[in-house]
């Protein structure tokens, strides 16, 4: 296994712990780098057997102790550190780090744009990284056909990473740079566009038959949807709430109409 004889302290100057630390506070260092940290024997693992390539690994004495059998049967990157205790907890975004670390590369793009007959969902400038990651673990495991991400918050954020618990590295993904030419598309394939909004003049979401398919948008968690991309939807859907009730939160709102479509 490769190893360096030394661990490294705080204050080294190591070349590879100062990208992970950039990589992990920054959205713009880690495109251009077309790389992400993470931390967690948990997420590690789920990111190798989802195909993500490791460029680093690094972890203490005793992570490496602990999770070193995790790793026999998938090859560990050739930039494999050893890190002192002090430095793990600097460079951790947790409180209660394991004390494994790596930097892994992007994946591709997994998902084609829409087509006749599935069932999708684009999230549209949903900002927190936490509701970002909950809404795609809820997506693997309730099913859809493609997850589209319109001005969204990074998806390699960590807080993302940790809260999808890996789905984000299997769901087929894409990102939309042009809502006109997205609508576009689904008129041509004959697709429904699904607006998710708050409004008790618009039709239940248990009343709506997604047999079709569809695409459903879910909006900004403080403003949802704009008027404009709301009106431009073939279908407008609201989940009826209790009289004093005048909102729910964009993760809840998105796993109960990926539920509905799972009944089609």
């Amino acid at each position: 296994m490769p190893q360096n004889a030394e661990i490294l302290q705080i204050g080294t100057g190591n070349k590879t712990v100062k990208l992970f630390a950039n990589l992990n506070r920054s959205r713009t260092f880690r495109e251009k780098n077309r790389a992400f940290a993470m931390e967690g024997s948990r997420l590690i693992l789920d990111a190798v057997q989802s195909g993500v390539k490791l460029r680093a690994l690094l972890w203490t004495e005793k992570a490496k102790g602990m999770y070193c059998a995790d790793f026999a049967e998938n090859p560990l990157p050739a930039q494999t550190l050893l890190i002192s205790d002090a430095l793990a907890k600097e460079i951790a975004d947790t409180e209660t780090a394991q004390g494994i670390f790596a930097i892994g590369e992007m994946l591709p793009e997994s998902a084609a744009l829409p087509q006749n007959g599935s069932r999708n969902m684009l999230l549209h400038c949903v900002q927190d990284p936490s509701n970002l990651g909950a809404i795609l673990r809820t997506a693997e495991a309730l099913g859809t056909d493609g997850l589209y991400l319109f001005q969204c918050c990074d998806l390699y954020n960590p807080k993302t990473i940790r809260s999808s618990m890996g789905a984000m590295f299997r769901l087929p993904l894409m990102r939309i740079v042009d809502m006109d030419a997205f609508f576009a598309h689904c008129r041509t394939v004959s697709l429904p566009t699904c607006a998710a909004v708050v409004d008790r003049d618009a039709q239940s979401l248990g009343s709506y038959d997604f047999c079709r398919g569809a695409v459903v948008l879910i909006g900004n968690e403080g403003n949802g949807l704009p008027a404009e991309v709301s009106m431009a939807c073939e279908k407008r859907l609201t989940i009826p709430m209790a009289p004093a009730s005048n909102s729910l939160n964009a993760a809840m709102a998105a796993g109960l109409f990926l539920w509905e479509m799972t009944k089609s």
